[in-house]
């Protein structure tokens, strides 16, 4: 009887150490080896990203060179209306006689950090000078991109009426 009872004693005692203390050490064991394995690919990758830190220097810094550049050719909201002034100013160097000159609303397409600004012209010039003006916008300080030129001639001799749509790009600055 009392071997029986031992049995029965080390049977329990050995249930209940292989519950309560084995068991959860182990679970705790294989959490912690996760944890560790997660820890050591972590270390690898910022070792991976510590030995190409000079690369990404240089990439940084070429990339803020280049942002420096589309500054300048993108003006920000606030420069629009220099960009217009300008706009006018190289007009009335060309004697360009405008009858519609409007500004339309920014448009920007998602997820873009430029919006476009349409402006819609309607003058009168001679054809060397609109030729000349064209040219000049060409190697405009910002970006204008003309699209929709139409000529008519008038009745004046050389004059032509001219109807254009174009567009200029604006840095937005919450893209940023």
């Amino acid at each position: 009887m009392k071997i029986i009872i031992f049995i029965i004693f080390l049977i329990v005692f050995a249930y209940l150490n292989y519950s309560f203390i084995y068991q959860p050490r182990k679970d705790r064991i294989d959490n912690l080896d996760q944890q560790i394995y997660s820890l050591n690919n972590q270390i690898a990758e910022g070792k991976r990203i510590a030995a190409r830190l000079e690369d990404l220097k240089l990439e940084y810094q070429e990339l803020t060179e280049r942002l420096v550049f589309v500054e300048v050719l993108l003006p920000k909201e606030k420069d629009i209306p220099d960009f217009l002034v300008l706009l006018q100013e190289t007009m009335d160097e060309f004697n360009i006689d405008f009858s519609n000159f409007s500004p339309q609303n920014l448009t920007q397409e998602r997820d873009a950090i430029y919006a476009r600004l349409p402006i819609n012209l309607t003058y009168t010039a001679n054809y060397f000078e609109i030729i000349k003006f064209l040219d000049r916008l060409e190697n405009f300080p910002r970006i204008v991109d003309v699209r929709d030129l139409r000529l008519n001639p008038t009745g004046d001799e050389g004059n032509v009426n001219v109807t254009m749509n174009m567009f200029t790009y604006v840095l937005m600055k919450g893209n940023q």
